[in-house]
This record gives structure tokens, sequence and C-alpha cells, in this order.
């Protein structure tokens, strides 16, 4: 019994590993957190009312500020504040302004203001669709989730694109508090 509690003990020390052991890796930056094409992705929020029971949101990648070479935006307009499950519908640029629960995907590159544009892709079997679970009215926070699925914009302004044709953003997870406009 000795020995077997020995060679136990002996196992477990040349097994020894002093790397400590962690959970998840979360964001240095920002309230939404997402798979951008199966890859993590962290970013940050803000948040307008559009009129008394909607919101816009403008969602930024973390290191954009940083990098100024190239920003991703995600852009979701007229959200309603209600619990509820939302179908994301395709962006009529010409029409930003009248369409409810809009989604698209922007990325500037360098300085040029130049960038590639994304719309929804709203095949039978993608799911685009933003989920509001809570909204306090009092604190003005909004937490949320969503799925949606981007393809390059044939009228994109970039003259080589240098993105992959399509972007898939799976489980969003967001945070923000809206801004009260003062």
């Amino acid at each position: 019994m000795k020995n077997i509690l020995l060679l136990g003990l002996i196992g477990i020390l040349l097994n020894y590993n002093e790397t400590p052991i962690t959970g998840p890796k979360l964001p240095t930056c920002g309230n939404v957190t997402a798979l951008k094409n199966s890859q993590d992705w962290a970013a940050t929020s803000k948040a307008t009312y559009v009129g008394a029971d909607s919101v816009s949101i403008m969602i930024e990648e973390c290191n954009g500020a940083q990098r100024k070479d190239k920003v991703e935006w995600l852009s979701l307009n007229q959200l309603p504040l209600k619990p509820g499950t939302y179908a994301l519908n395709r962006t009529q640029w010409g029409k930003l302004h009248d369409t409810p629960q809009l989604a698209w995907f922007y990325t500037l590159i360098g300085n040029a203001m130049t960038g590639e544009r994304y719309n929804l892709y709203t095949a039978r079997n993608e799911k685009n669709e933003v989920t509001v679970d809570t909204y306090n009215p009092s604190t003005r926070e909004l937490q949320g989730h969503m799925n949606a699925t981007f393809l390059i914009d044939s009228g994109s302004y970039a003259a080589a694109h240098t993105h992959p044709d399509t972007i898939r953003i799976r489980e969003a997870s967001f945070r923000v508090t809206v801004d009260a406009g003062k």
C-alpha cells in the first residue's frame, strides 16, 4: 500500500505545472462579446434613443481606436426597447431612417475614409435576429444578444477588398447604457 501511495505522489510531483488554471479569457475592453467568423471578437457600443421606444446601437471593435488603419463597426438601427426577439432587416441605403431593425457591418480602411460595407445575408437558413433580454428605463441599461450573417455589398467603396466576403456574427452578447442625449 505504501508503494502505491509513494508512486502516486511521485507521479503527481512529476506532472506538477506552475501554470495556474484559469477560466475563459474575458475581453479587456468593451461591453459586447461575439464570435466573428468563429473567432473571439470584443467591441464597445454606444446607444442613442430614436423616439421614445427604440434605440440605435453602434458597435465598434475594441482595437479600432488604437488601429487607425482598419476599424470595424456593426450598426443596429431602431431596435425596440421592449423585451423580445426581432428579425433584422436588410439595409436599403437610401432609407436608413425609415426602416426599423436595420443591421449592417462596415469597415473603414486607412485615413482615406474608404471601406467595405456589408448587408444582411437573408437566405432562408440564416438566423438574423436580435433579442432584447432586458431594458431598465430608470438606469437606461439595455441587455441582449444577436446572431447575423453579412455579405459584402456590391456597391462597397473599397477598390480592393481586404476582408472576407461573408462575416458571421454569432453568440453576440451586449450590455449598453443608452445615452440620454443631454
